[in-house]
């Protein structure tokens, strides 16, 4: 066993050698790869010796094609388009005639073209057209978007770029070529509007089989009115069908064409298949194919040879936007193609015996495939998922324990957050024969835990017989390194189930290749969770960036034996800090003898502050000036390509082209308002030193304007002692009189904390104008403190009515000048409505 995955350590390392990107070379604190640059031939292996999934399609990579564009990468760094790139290298086009020639090495008549070009302004993404040429002659252009792509911020993220750390950068558009092209054709992508810069990583040629007729005996959806031009919605007609189906026990066919739905289509007892992924296309916004929800799961259900296409473009966890959902007991996924949705498949259990098979997920906002909550003998086999929002597949054993469920065969690649492959809990699953590449963030390739409110581990679980390509990353917000496979004790809770590690082969990791987290116990010996009865056995290690092991849980009955480390150990053996863990170190280990506590230097920079807030700021003056420092403690120096505020904010600064290491620079910022308003911006440091994840380098920024001469409230804060649901009180100073605030009972308090101490002399109440007369009883109070109030103006009675002398709607109610800090409207007796109404609650102090 030993001489024959030596063997194949020499064989996977031709193959580093010749068709990847060595992740040392993208890697923080990581050493030069034996051989710098790009090796990757046109062809990039999308499996490795039977580990990972025998797609139907060829990949090529851009790099290695004929191009006039510009090579990126290669590089790992977060929000940068090569870390998100397959092998982390792409070419931009971005210059009028600029191109990416791809030749085929076998025949194909579809493709499927992985790229990426720049969000809009605001937000919403850019579309732009992209040339194909099939042996110089000219063929329809394919349309690229933005739309999906470009999140910022963080968890859940948003659509907002002013939230900064653009990621999720890559999309996927498809396209059947006519007729099949033979091998030795050459296809040309051209850029068509350079001021839209396209980058191309890869494309995926295959050879697509004629669409699959009508099954004998089966029922067409169009029978039942759907429209295979998407123009009409088709969800009432295609569920109409399948109900239909389940009830005759015949199977439903969906033709070729491309379908609107709109809701979920409800599956039970019934085969819904259509004429392969390229033709029968499920799209809309909401679509997705769900069977009933446990306790009473659809059963005997066969979903096959369609493709669920989606418009998911936000990260919204509530929804249930996923491709295919709900519970699926004894039932069947295969040859379906998903994207563009919340997760591609999501389970809910507790049911059993679900295969999933021959399926292809790209371009999600969440998971790829999760089995939630008591899924058991459930398998997943010879799937392809990329570019995933979160883990790519995953057993999350969530209030039930997931049991005996294989994943085998897979491969996963570029999940932008999260782990290609992940176990949360549950008892004796396996993670076998897989192919895990690229890890992004906050991930490995295969990490199993107590995490996530998970019954905790039991039983076996087994992780063999896989290749990781790539995995494993630097933690942002723990700052360390993740391991290509990692064992993680969280929940408060030891874990303890026996987890067996076989014959797997960890190639280029940026950091460690096996890494063992425990969370923190304040004041405890030892001072981490501990994870026991971990068996390490007949592992291969090549080019490992930092360690080969990273030991940060305490932990017994741990045994590593036979795991042989080549090429480049970045940084040493083991890393190991008393924090508790104990393992028995067996036969053949090799290559990896020394241990140390530290870690590696992270080209971290660090600002003085995070945030700067500017008080009080005087419409149309200059605020005074506030300084931020940054430094860079090393151990590289850091290029920075530009200093900057946004959103109304200025800078100065005097910070280099290069900041040295133990070198600092600042920025003095300024704000000059001119609108009364609430200010909020950022202060951005540019900086990027070598391999740095952090760049950019962001402090947040506000200020509060006052205008002695105007609305004080427009910077105060509303707020009300009720109110009705959907009218609340900050609609009362949002400077619109359409919007308004409605309290729920018959009386109610509208207050209004100002920004400052003023002296009020005038309050101005507005309802919607083109509202029917209605008299309302105000008193007006006020306060410094916000507890003790003061009477300013007594009860009276006031009629809002469009012919006010204030105009329509307006009523002004003068006060005798009394500097406070808080306003009080006590309301009640509306003649037309029955409950407090205000659209806009104003103060002045003229």
């Amino acid at each position: 066993m030993f001489a024959r995955r030596l063997t194949t350590s020499v064989a996977l390392a031709t193959l580093v050698a010749t068709a990847s990107l060595a992740g040392a070379a993208a890697a923080s604190a990581s050493p030069a790869p034996d051989n710098p640059g790009h090796y990757s031939a046109d062809v990039v292996p999308t499996s490795d010796d039977g580990h990972g999934a025998a797609v139907p399609f060829t990949e090529y990579s851009a790099v290695g094609a004929k191009s006039n564009g510009t090579v990126i990468g290669p590089s790992d760094n977060l929000y940068t388009l090569p870390a998100e790139a397959v092998e982390r290298t792409a070419v931009t086009l971005s210059g009028a005639g600029q191109y990416v020639d791809f030749t085929l090495t076998k025949p194909a008549n579809a493709v499927d073209l992985r790229y990426s070009i720049p969000d809009s302004a605001d937000g919403t993404g850019l579309t732009t057209p992209l040339q194909v040429f099939v042996n110089g002659q000219q063929r329809p252009d394919l349309t690229l978007t933005s739309k999906y792509t470009w999140f910022y911020g963080s968890y859940p993220f948003t659509n907002d770029p002013a939230d900064l750390g653009g990621h999720h950068l890559y999309d996927d558009v498809r396209t059947l070529l006519g007729r099949t092209l033979p091998a030795g054709t050459q296809v040309r992508f051209k850029i068509a509007n350079p001021s839209i810069p396209v980058t191309i990583d890869v494309a995926d040629f295959e050879q697509v089989a004629p669409a699959a007729p009508q099954p004998r005996g089966s029922i067409s959806v169009l029978s039942y009115g759907a429209d295979p031009t998407g123009q009409k919605d088709s969800t009432t007609a295609i569920q109409n069908a399948i109900n239909a189906g389940s009830a005759a026990g015949k199977a439903v066919y969906i033709p070729p064409g491309n379908y609107t739905v709109t809701a979920h289509l409800i599956v039970n007892k019934v085969t819904l298949t259509g004429a392969g992924e390229w033709y029968s296309v499920l799209g809309g916004a909401g679509v997705g194919v769900f069977g009933n929800f446990a306790p009473d799961p659809s059963t005997n259900v066969h979903l096959s040879n369609f493709a669920v296409f989606g418009q998911v473009n936000a990260r919204v966890d509530s929804e249930d936007f996923m491709g295919i959902g709900g519970s699926l007991q004894d039932s069947t996924i295969s040859n379906v193609w998903i994207q563009h949705v919340q997760a591609g498949i999501w389970m809910t259990g507790p049911f059993t015996n679900l295969k999933i098979s021959n399926v292809r997920i790209q371009d999600t906002v969440a998971d790829g495939i999760n089995y939630d909550g008591g899924i058991t003998n459930s398998s997943v086999t010879n799937t392809y998922i990329r570019n995933t929002g979160d883990d790519g597949i995953a057993l999350w054993s969530n209030g039930v324990a997931d049991t005996n469920d294989i994943i085998s065969n897979n491969t996963v690649v570029l999940p932008i957050l999260a782990n290609n492959f992940a176990i949360y809990g549950g008892s004796d699953n396996s993670i076998v024969n897989d192919y895990a590449v690229d890890t992004i963030t906050q991930g490995g390739g295969i990490q199993v835990g107590n995490r996530f409110s998970a019954v905790p581990l039991s039983g076996t679980t087994t992780i063999a017989d896989n290749t990781l390509l790539r995995t494993g990353t630097l933690d942002p917000n723990w700052k360390f390194g993740v391991g290509a496979i990692w064992f993680y004790a969280s929940d408060g809770e030891d874990m303890t189930g026996t987890i067996n590690v076989d014959h797997n082969t960890i190639l280029d990791s940026p950091y460690d290749a096996f890494g063992f987290v425990g969370d923190y116990i304040p004041n405890a010996t030892p001072p981490a969770y501990a994870i026991d009865n971990v068996h390490i056995n007949d592992n291969i290690v090549h080019n490992v960036g930092t360690f080969v092991f990273q030991l940060q849980s305490a932990g017994s009955n741990d045994t590593i034996s036979n795991v042989v480390s080549t090429g480049t150990v970045g940084l040493d053996g083991t890393m190991a800090c008393a924090y508790g863990i104990t393992p028995t170190y067996g036969a053949g280990n090799k290559g990896w003898s020394g241990s140390e506590c530290t870690f590696p230097p992270f080209n971290i920079l660090s600002t003085s502050t995070s945030s700067v807030d500017f008080g009080l700021v005087n419409l149309n003056t200059k605020s005074p000036a506030q300084t931020v420092t940054i430094t860079n403690p090393g151990p590289d120096p850091a290029p920075i390509s530009s200093v900057y505020a946004t959103n109304g904010f200025a800078e100065t600064n005097n910070c280099p082209a290069t900041l040295g290491v133990g070198a600092s620079c600042t920025a003095t910022v300024t704000i000059t308002p001119t609108a009364v308003q609430q200010y909020t911006g950022n202060l951005v440091f540019a900086a990027n030193p070598l391999n740095n994840p952090f760049a950019p380098y962001v402090v947040s920024l506000s200020a509060a304007v006052y205008n002695p001469n105007g609305n004080l409230a427009l910077t105060g804060t509303a707020s009300a002692d009720n109110t009705l649901a959907g009218f609340p009180a900050s609609n009362a100073n949002d400077g619109n009189q359409a919007t308004y605030w409605q309290a729920a009972n018959a009386a109610g308090d509208l207050s209004l904390a100002l920004a400052a101490p003023a002296p009020i002399d005038r309050i101005v109440l507005e309802l919607p104008q083109g509202w029917g007369d209605r008299d309302q009883t105000i008193e007006v109070d006020g306060s410094t403190d916000g507890s003790t109030w003061t009477t300013l103006v007594p009860s009276a009675t006031y009629l809002f009515s469009a012919n006010n002398a204030d105009g329509n709607n307006v009523v002004t109610i003068s006060v005798p000048s009394t500097t406070v800090s808080y306003l009080r409207l006590d309301i009640s007796d509306n003649t037309a409505q029955g409950a407090p109404q205000i659209a806009e609650f104003e103060a002045f102090s003229n």
